[in-house]
């Protein structure tokens, strides 16, 4: 029978994000998990207000489009009484995009390839998004 390997929990990314210093702290540890390949933090408006990535991307577009994604998505369990909205996930053939509120004036994004393992990742998503909004 194999054993199973543990997983680094949330606590050793936040034992990072003090270690490193701050919000780019946090999301570095972000990119420690295991096909996490970007991720960022911005305002409500769409203006990034930190990110890091393992790939070059174009965070100005990702970080209003990831803000835009989830306004849309408020109204829309807004209008069918949902209640609060934990995380927006879409996927593509290359990978997924999450993007989850981080308090009421940001957005957390994160971009993976196809070795994520989708669960993990709201969980850690989940768990971060407060330290993100207490960076703020």
């Amino acid at each position: 029978m194999k054993e199973l390997q543990e997983i680094p929990e949330i606590q050793e990314i936040e034992e990072m994000e003090t270690a490193a210093g701050g919000l780019k702290g946090i999301l570095e540890g972000l990119l420690r998990i295991d096909g996490v390949t970007a991720a960022l933090v911005v305002g409500r408006d769409g203006f990034v207000i930190e990110a890091v990535s393992n790939d070059s991307i174009e965070a100005d577009s990702i970080g209003a489009i990831a803000a835009s994604s989830l306004g849309t998505s408020e109204a829309m369990g807004g209008e069918l009484h949902l209640g609060d909205l934990g995380t927006v996930l879409i996927e593509f053939d290359q990978g997924p995009v999450a993007v989850s509120p981080a308090g009421p004036d940001a957005v957390l994004a994160v971009v993976g390839n196809q070795n994520v393992n989708l669960g993990r990742l709201r969980i850690e998503m989940k768990k971060i998004r407060t330290a993100v909004a207490n960076q703020l």
